[in-house]
């Protein structure tokens, strides 16, 4: 058992290390992606009537809906919000390897997570560019479809619904004093965040349009124009 964990324990520092050395590749990465996702979003105008519109329809009237009963209702940031994103910390703790001790969340509002190690800038910012409950409400229309053999249309405007909730929660969670940017590093969160929300989001979008084909195109011409956009970059070296 001790060994066991021991080789766990060593795992985990490999994953950290290699985090480390990726941190800066990767934020490039994301840099380039931002003009990228601007060609991708041109292309898909230019296509806009091969589009699902059926899907997308009953994807913004979700958006929509909850959208208008946030806005009404003013609600503020609840427990449900901060109990996410501590879910998300432990998410990405536990994906490299870090033994999570516990989450706390605050009457005041605010909430904590404990684990073991020194941890990672991909734990640190995960949060703010992963939403959880998006890409929950995502795997579930896989299994909604498995069960049934379609994606029924409720389907569509769930992933609306709960875009439109990430969204309004990485609204207000995302300030220059959270605590989270300073242990990943300022610099770092600016030239991350804005490319990797970018991916999560446009794999979502383009799920709710033509389900995994969609995504499976929507990365093909992501990486087509990231290519064009690199090379670029190269070329000025």
């Amino acid at each position: 058992m001790f060994n066991i964990s021991r080789r766990i324990d060593q795992l985990r520092d490999s994953i950290n290390f290699f985090l480390k050395l990726a941190k800066w590749p990767v934020a490039f990465t994301m840099i380039l992606v931002v003009p990228a996702m601007w060609q991708v979003c041109k292309r898909y105008y230019v296509i806009r009537e091969q589009l699902n519109w059926h899907n997308l329809v009953y994807f913004a009237i979700g958006a929509g809906c909850f959208a208008a009963i946030r806005v009404m209702i003013l609600l503020q940031r609840g427990k449900a919000e901060t109990l996410e994103h501590e879910m998300t910390h432990t998410l990405f703790a536990m994906a490299t390897f870090h033994r999570v001790s516990g989450i706390e969340l605050k009457e005041t509002g605010g909430g904590s997570m404990r684990f073991s190690g020194k941890g990672n800038w991909l734990i640190a910012i995960a949060p703010y560019f992963f939403p959880l409950t998006a890409f929950t409400m995502m795997f579930f229309a896989v299994a909604t479809k498995q069960i049934v053999g379609y994606f029924p249309d409720w389907i569509y405007m769930g992933l609306g619904m709960t875009v439109c909730y990430n969204l309004f929660s990485f609204a207000e969670q995302t300030h220059p004093h959270q605590t989270d940017f300073k242990v990943a590093g300022y610099l770092f969160t600016i030239s991350f965040l804005p490319g990797a929300n970018c991916l999560s989001f446009g794999t979502i979008l383009a799920f709710a349009e033509r389900g995994w084909d969609g995504v499976l195109f929507f990365y093909r011409l992501l990486w087509y124009y990231f290519r064009q956009d690199f090379n670029v970059v190269l070329n000025y070296f």
